[in-house]
């Protein structure tokens, strides 16, 4: 139990775990159904009579079982006849994306909705460390705030840029239409809850990419009032080379009768505790909100980002448990006998100056209202990057700028199909960007002569329909379809040639997603759910070029069918879980198998015919005695994220027969997250956390080589001072456990030897404060 929860449920609001914490860092502007595109309309109640599970109208009353009050500035006294309850998961139909979010459909997939109070009151060093308790995501850690979302094993590539799970900020993409995700744009400490879909459970974010969606949402006035805060934290590593990271931040909001507000922010430094390995960057994110009527509210969203990091590399098994502290040193060839010389084929990520600076202005808007009986939902988005990234000398400095602008539009409504309540959205969205590409030689960071001149243009079109109908009380059933357009250019110009015209190349693909399922309501507290879909995902731009990029490869787009079903529910004050399990047959999936002259700093992409991603995600969160501790106003919880994945090679097709039935690289075979917590009547609470990495831990897909698997092991602990002051202190990786937290796979490491692993933070302190104002 958090205090946040403690908070919420001495305000009489029992059960729903909201996105509210006086006493947690910037938890006073989380809020639940915070400016993520609502949909107005009617909506389907579900089975039993409560509240509708859908949306509501932008000024409306929100759904009492979707929606728990604000929480208040400061903690009012508890009545000693109504002890809090445990701050358990609700894991019925309103806790989840699709029916607290987006409308009924999704509610029939695997789904997770991650409320601020989940991560507020830890420490936060980048947006990876919001699924801690996501079951069935796997964060790979690459450097300097760079990690990579990975749901059910999709995807795992090359170290550079490149294409994951489809990510949203307030339901405008964040992926950019070139199929990149820069998470780097996201500031944790501004954003009120995270929904996860995995898999194709909603057709509307998801369905064109493999793995599933991710959507960022932020505060807004209208939830959050005059609030204000203000945030510093510092923190050092213990063990190694002393690293020092220090981030403050500043946030507010304001609500009138019309017009509401919100801005955030935030700075940070951080040295890191590897060579060639820092970072500093500031943030801005700011929304205004306009109601014109109970039934028509736009909202404007803005976003700027500035980032500068170093960045220490990849490091070899060998190199890692040497010295994991080192940047990647000089990639060397030879000798090649004995006594001969050593040649030196690239700079080390220290002498070149490896890292990335990032850029990024973004404008987005989301606007709803009704028209002839139907909820409509509009919005577009605009965005500005530019990237300077040093790499090793043969790939030497990237330099790339581009604009992107998209538009998107859905339709909704409730009609009764022969006598069913039935409720369907169609939509689609448009985007299209360019960019200039252009590489230069890398003069230990500074750029030399121009070698590579290029423009990349993309365009997205994608248009769905759902629909959700009850064809008994306590059963809904959903179905949807995707038509997925995507079109890459390719212009590439010998710099050295003044009047070059450049080579053009031009690509197309063309593809439909589909699914349907269907939840079973056995009681308010439990349900069962199941559903199929068929996924289709086009290769990204960069993953079209990343071998050579003056021309796209021959990468086919990825085709998935495959099933899902689980259950959820919750058992009084003491228990509630969900539990899934998955299968998906995968045809032509895109995996990096490197060139061994790149020693994993590169990228070869290419398809295996036949994989198949399978697994079991279970969340469990447990009140211990819960009675006991609630007579005295505080709780013990116990919560746990465990996913089991066996992803596996069918067929290799033309890579290699004897990769077939071999496990794909680059995930755990098991992975635990849990935390045991105690919370005093709002006054202080402690808690101490692990994340377990165990079982088959390959470094190949020929599975010669596994990575170490791990016990990370951690802590939490915060104080109220008072009315305005909270303080909290921090710990991870306390074992101080050498091992990778991300990993770049490669075909066979026993030929290649590639600075495949990224080291994971070793021991660290942090200690920080809060300040209402």
């Amino acid at each position: 139990m958090s205090v946040n929860g403690i908070f919420k449920r001495r305000n009489g609001v029992a059960g729903a775990r909201t996105a509210c914490a006086a006493g947690a860092a910037l938890a006073a502007f989380a809020a639940v159904e915070a400016g993520a595109a609502p949909v107005v309309g009617p909506v389907i109640k579900p089975a039993g009579g409560e509240e509708p599970v859908s949306s509501r109208a932008p000024a409306a009353a929100p759904a009492p079982s979707l929606r728990a009050a604000p929480a208040p500035t400061r903690a009012p006294r508890r009545q000693k006849d109504a002890p809090p309850r445990p701050a358990l998961r609700d894991r019925d139909l309103s806790d989840y994306v699709g029916s607290g979010g987006a409308g009924p459909t999704g509610a029939t997939a695997a789904a997770d909705r991650i409320e601020a109070s989940d991560y507020l009151d830890n420490y936060i060093n980048d947006a990876g460390e919001a699924f801690f308790f996501a079951p069935g995501v796997f964060v790979n850690g690459l450097d300097a705030n760079e990690p990579r979302i990975a749901i059910r094993g999709f995807d795992v590539k090359n170290r550079q840029e490149r294409a994951s799970a489809q990510v949203f900020r307030d339901g405008a993409p964040l992926t950019d239409v070139h199929g990149n995700t820069n998470l780097r744009e996201i500031d944790l400490r501004a954003v009120s809850r995270v929904d996860v879909i995995r898999g194709g459970g909603d057709m509307r974010l998801s369905g064109d990419n493999l793995g599933g969606a991710v959507n960022f949402v932020s505060p807004t006035g209208r939830e959050l009032g005059d609030a204000r805060l203000a945030r510093g934290d510092v923190g050092v590593s213990i063990e190694g080379n002393p690293g020092g990271r220090a981030h403050a931040a500043v946030a507010g909001g304001g609500d009138g009768r019309k017009l509401d507000f919100y801005a955030s922010l935030s700075g940070g430094y951080e040295t890191g505790f590897r060579e060639n390995n820092d970072l500093q960057d500031a943030i801005l994110s700011a929304n205004v909100g306009y109601s014109f009527s109970e039934t028509f509210m736009t909202r404007f969203f803005v976003d700027g980002v500035y980032s500068e990091a170093r960045q220490g590399g990849g490091l070899t098994e060998a190199q890692l448990e040497d010295d994991p502290f080192q940047a990647a040193p000089p990639i060397t060839l030879g000798p090649l006998f004995p006594g001969g010389p050593v040649i030196a084929f690239a700079d080390g990520a220290e002498e070149g100056d490896v890292g990335r600076d990032l850029f990024v202005g973004r404008v987005a808007n989301q606007t709803n209202f009704r028209l002839l009986g139907h909820g409509v939902e509009a919005g577009f988005h605009f965005a500005r990057r530019d990237v300077e990234s040093p790499q090793v000398n043969f790939i030497g400095v990237i330099d790339e700028s581009g604009d992107e602008w998209g538009a998107r539009l859905a339709v909704k409504r409730l009609m009764s199909v022969f006598g069913m309540e039935t409720e369907y959205r169609v939509g689609g969205s448009y985007s299209v960007g360019e960019q200039s590409s252009d590489r230069f030689e890398n003069l230990s960071g500074a750029k030399g002569d121009q070698t590579i001149e290029s423009d990349h243009r993309s365009s997205n079109l994608n248009a769905y329909a759902e629909a959700a109908f009850r064809p008994v009380r306590r059963l809904l059933v959903d179905i949807g379809a995707k038509l997925v357009i995507i079109d890459r250019e390719l212009t590439t110009r010998d710099p050295n040639i003044a009047d070059d015209d450049g080579d053009f190349e031009e690509l197309r693909f063309t593809g439909v997603a589909a699914r349907g399922g269907a939840v079973y309501r056995v009681s308010d507290s439990f349900e069962i759910f199941a559903n199929a879909a068929r996924l289709y995902e086009p290769p990204s731009f960069s993953e079209l070029i990343s071998d050579n990029p003056l021309a796209f490869n021959d990468l086919e787009e990825q085709d998935t069918f495959g099933y899902e079903g689980g259950l959820r529910g919750r058992f009084s004050d003491w228990a509630s879980w969900d539990v899934a399990y998955f299968n998906t047959d995968v045809e032509n999936e895109i995996v990096n198998i490197d060139d061994p002259e790149t020693n994993g700093v590169g990228g070869v992409l290419v398809n295996l015919a036949d994989t198949t991603h399978k697994g079991v995600e279970v969340g469990l969160d447990l009140a211990l005695f819960p009675a006991r501790f609630a007579r005295g106003g505080g709780a013990l919880t116990w919560r746990s994220a465990y996913s089991y994945n066996d992803f596996t090679i069918v067929d290799a097709g033309d890579l290699d027969d004897d990769l077939d039935g071999a496990r794909l690289a680059g995930l755990p075979q098991h992975v635990y997250r849990g935390e045991i917590r105690y919370d005093a009547n709002g006054r202080w609470y402690a808690a101490a956390n692990v994340e377990i990495g165990a079982g088959s831990f390959f470094v190949d897909h020929e599975n010669l080589t596994e990575a170490p698997t791990y016990t990370a092991v951690g802590f939490t602990a915060g104080m109220r001072l008072s009315d305005q002051i909270d303080v909290f202190a921090s710990g991870q990786n306390l074992t101080d456990d050498a091992y990778a937290a991300g990993i770049t796979p490669v075909l066979s490491q026993a030929t290649q030897n590639a600075r495949a692993l990224t080291p994971a933070n070793r021991a660290a302190v942090f200690a920080g404060l809060t300040y209402r104002f």
